[in-house]
């Protein structure tokens, strides 16, 4: 099969972006794409440019949003009707036995990083957390241990709603925290049991 050629490498490796921050719901810092996709910083800069270019020409439904540091997907502008449309109806809607789970999980171990709300949940909570978050019960913040990551944290309107001015003032929030935080260093001593025991012989 012949070598493809510089440009059909860029438009694939643009494809690959867009479907890669698709699936995960959530941005990634460039020092995360050149590692996670093996190549050089301007072929990065190409491939999103091309990305940038291909969902104005081909009019698609979303766009890349790159600071600088941080790139993610995002609704083009002339969608923003519908957008605000459904966000109205999703807000009249009940949130369901999955939003309440994923609420606890915040309030009683938060913050927390999506993959800590999916290990306490057992299921992918992207979604959900979305909605609480369009709905303004929970915000992402910054990872102060990763600046490339977000937590999830409860809202001042949650706790005002629930009546109470912190997290840990909810009834046994000391005891379920303990029990959240022991699950999940059981689950990590557990995963790392094997690998140390390897090492050591």
């Amino acid at each position: 099969m012949p070598e493809k050629n510089a440009d059909s490498r860029i438009a694939d490796l643009a494809q690959q972006i867009e479907a890669l921050l698709f699936a995960l719901g959530e941005p990634l810092s460039r020092s995360e794409l050149l590692k996670i996709f093996g190549v050089g910083a301007d072929a990065l800069e190409e491939a999103l440019e091309d990305a940038r270019a291909r969902a104005l020409s081909e009019r698609r439904g979303i766009r890349i949003a790159d600071d600088g540091k941080m790139v993610e997907l995002r609704a083009a502008p002339e969608a923003a009707g519908v957008i605000e449309r459904v966000r109205k109806e999703e807000y009249s809607r009940d949130i369901g036995r999955a939003g309440l789970e994923t609420l606890a999980a915040v309030l009683y171990r938060g913050p927390l990083s999506r993959s800590q709300v999916d290990f306490i949940r057992g299921v992918n909570s992207t979604q959900i957390l979305r909605t609480l978050a369009m709905r303004g019960l929970v915000r992402k913040v910054t990872n102060p241990r990763d600046e490339r990551s977000y937590l999830y944290e409860p809202t001042t309107e949650l706790l005002a709603e629930l009546g109470v001015a912190r997290a840990n003032d909810l009834p046994g929030f000391a005891e379920l925290h303990e029990k959240m935080r022991s699950l999940e260093e059981a689950d990590t001593a557990r995963a790392d049991g094997p690998a140390s025991g390897a090492a050591a012989s």
